[in-house]
């Protein structure tokens, strides 16, 4: 389903089955599967596809995709799942949400449960028990963002214990145990080639 207003979202089912990403049976090799596992994550277009799918719009004199955040967003939505099939969307599991069987005292535990049962997460997270070393690790991937394959405007620190995650709660829209490292915006220069003036309705 997706996040819709926070209580009601799109049953989107039979277009999550098409990402790779998302395994259709678990890998219970090593491992318990709990009786009911919510998980949580993002689905988004990588970089090459947003590139290849704007290619194949121009070609076809489609309108562009603006962005690749807009175009996965519609992807998932589709009423065909053989369309976002062609889209080659995939998707990283951050956390889970309701769960039956099985406890986990951390985040970083449960990031690596969700990885062992095959679900794609990222494997570039870090623990620190110093903020200082924590605020570099954060300033570095400033730099090295465009590494990925999909774009990102800052980071999430995250309180790793679950317990004292429950503790801290939620305000009326975000978790305190949570807070979004945002790096510096990215600017450009526009050059205005033209502007077109109008009479409107009334003159």
């Amino acid at each position: 389903a997706t996040r819709g207003d926070g209580y009601l979202g799109e049953d989107v089912t039979a277009n999550i089955r098409t990402i790779k990403a998302i395994p259709l049976e678990l890998n219970s090799s090593g491992v318990t599967i709990p009786e009911f596992l919510e998980v949580r994550g993002e689905v988004y277009l990588p970089k090459k596809e947003f590139l290849r799918l704007n290619k194949e719009r121009l070609e076809n004199e489609e309108p562009l995709f603006a962005n690749c955040r807009n175009a996965a967003a519609g992807s998932l939505r589709q009423l065909d799942p053989k369309e976002t099939a062609k889209r080659y969307l995939s998707a990283i599991l951050y956390g889970i949400g309701e769960v039956k069987g099985l406890n986990f005292q951390n985040h970083s535990d449960v990031l690596e449960f969700l990885s062992k049962i095959g679900f794609k997460t990222n494997k570039r997270y870090k623990k620190f028990t110093d903020i200082e070393k924590m605020i570099q690790y954060c300033d570095s991937w400033s730099e090295k963002k465009e590494e990925l394959d999909f774009d990102i405007d800052g980071m999430v620190i995250k309180v790793d214990n679950l317990a004292d995650q429950k503790i801290l709660g939620y305000t009326a829209k975000d978790p305190r145990w949570a807070i979004a490292f945002k790096f510096q915006p990215e600017q450009g220069v526009t050059k205005i080639e033209d502007i077109v003036v109008n009479v409107g309705r009334t003159g």
